[in-house]
């Protein structure tokens, strides 16, 4: 469920962050960062808060767990 994209973007969540900063921070697509957040999503690794029209992801407290927080 994790390999080494989902790892690198879950613990790329140490601080929350947009899709946008992350497609930045990571050099991954916009495509590749949403899908790995959606299936960190849907595993309960990472919550996402929708502010107007910014969605900010960040960890769950498993998804902190697993990251070694």
């Amino acid at each position: 469920m994790v390999g080494p994209h989902r790892a690198q973007v879950l613990r790329a969540l140490a601080v929350p962050a947009t899709t946008t900063q992350m497609v930045r921070q990571l050099g991954l697509s916009l495509g590749a960062v949403g899908g790995h957040l959606a299936v960190l999503r849907e595993s309960g690794l990472v919550t996402r808060t929708r502010t107007c029209r910014s969605v900010r992801y960040e960890r769950a407290p498993l998804g902190g767990t697993l990251a070694g927080d």
